[in-house]
């Protein structure tokens, strides 16, 4: 039989004996190394506590916070992932509950108390937002603390606002009125900084342009009234131009010298179409044969088409008037309309009478008037 002694303690080995009963061999007493011991099966089931030098598998079991104490915390701490103590006090799901507005899922109507929700937390300053009855009636957006809406939408009566709809006296709104179609604008229409000046209108500059207010070509008075008190002559079968040595009441519209010298040019000062009215004092002086005068218009230097009439005088010393009107267009500028005429012979012509009766006025050789219709 082994001694048993008593020794100094030292940490024990693996190799160490150990004296213990055999029940397997009718109980006797045998010795045994700590390490045999260890490697007994079922020995891995059971993690030490202490003095582990490995991880220790624990096959499909795990540690449960409830078998843990830290020590020195309290029962209103958190013991973190890395091990210290948290002391912060979290929001529990029952106070938030009860202290914000759930901003999703809310299936009923959220009472804020003594609050309310201000435009200015949806990025507008000092407004407020109302619905009457639902949002499918009216909508309104007042500034805070005003009675005067700053957008309405009348769904109902099919009125729109943008400014104050209420009724301001001096106030400022657009209003869509769909049940009388028509748009209402309460104060002055400013573009480019102006409201612009008395007769004028807001003109389109084309796509994507603002409006601009300017006067419209047609409302600016364009006429010119003139006349000769010199008789014009002819030598017979040759083109000749009316001259209007004489103005009486012009605007827009003047009498310009030819390359001869002489004022037969009718001058524009802005496009349109023009009513051009003339008469003449039409004279046979002599011959055997009948004078026919030939008068037609002419733009730009060439003899518009379809303008010519004729008059025939058959009796020195009679007199006719030759008087009618032509429309003509005047697309772009500059440009010039002239009146000519032609005689078969030389006995033919525009008649000057400075004294026709006594007490009457003179006869001019030709009348001329010129106004812009559009």
């Amino acid at each position: 039989m082994a001694k048993i002694s008593t020794y100094a303690t030292t940490a024990p080995a693996l190799g160490d004996m150990l004296i213990g009963t055999d029940v397997n061999d009718m109980n006797s007493t045998k010795n045994f190394t700590i390490g045999s011991l260890l490697s007994l099966p079922g020995s891995t089931t059971y993690v030490p506590y202490t003095g582990a030098t490995n991880d220790v598998f624990l096959l499909g079991y795990g540690f449960y916070a409830n078998e843990f104490v830290v020590y020195g915390g309290t029962s209103s701490q958190f013991l973190k992932a890395d091990g210290s103590i948290d002391s912060t006090a979290y929001l529990p799901v029952s106070t938030a509950a009860t202290t914000y507005v759930p901003y999703t899922g809310a299936n009923a109507n959220v009472d804020l108390g003594v609050w309310q929700l201000k435009a200015s937390s949806i990025y507008t300053v000092l407004a407020e937002i109302e619905f009457i009855n639902s949002i499918t009636d009216d909508f309104e957006i007042k500034d805070q603390g005003s009675n005067f809406p700053g957008l309405k939408l009348d769904f109902n009566n099919g009125i729109y606002y943008l400014g104050d709809s209420a009724g301001f006296v001096n106030g400022t709104y657009i209003k869509v009125d769909d049940a009388n179609s028509r748009v209402e604008i309460s104060k002055a229409i400013y573009t480019n900084a102006s409201t612009g000046t008395a007769g004028q209108i807001l003109t389109s500059q084309g796509a994507g342009l603002p409006a601009t207010w300017s006067t419209a070509s047609y409302l600016v008075p364009t006429y010119g009234s003139f006349y000769d008190v010199v008789t014009q002559t002819t030598t017979g079968m040759t083109l000749k131009v009316m001259n209007f040595g004489s103005n009486d009441i012009v605007s827009g519209v003047t009498i310009t010298n030819d390359t001869f010298g002489n004022p037969t040019k009718i001058t524009f000062s802005a496009t349109g179409v023009y009513n051009i009215q003339f008469s003449a004092q039409l004279k046979k002086t002599g011959g055997g044969g009948a004078t026919i005068f030939y008068i037609y218009l002419i733009k730009d230097g060439n003899p518009v088409s379809n303008s010519t009439t004729a008059v025939t005088l058959e009796n020195n010393g009679d007199l006719t008037v030759a008087a009618w009107n032509w429309f003509i267009d005047i697309p772009s500028l500059p440009s010039n309309c002239q009146i000519g005429w032609y005689a078969n012979n030389a006995n033919g012509e525009l008649h000057y009478d400075a004294s026709p009766v006594v007490g009457i006025p003179a006869i001019p050789s030709v009348i001329l008037t010129v106004n812009r219709i559009s």
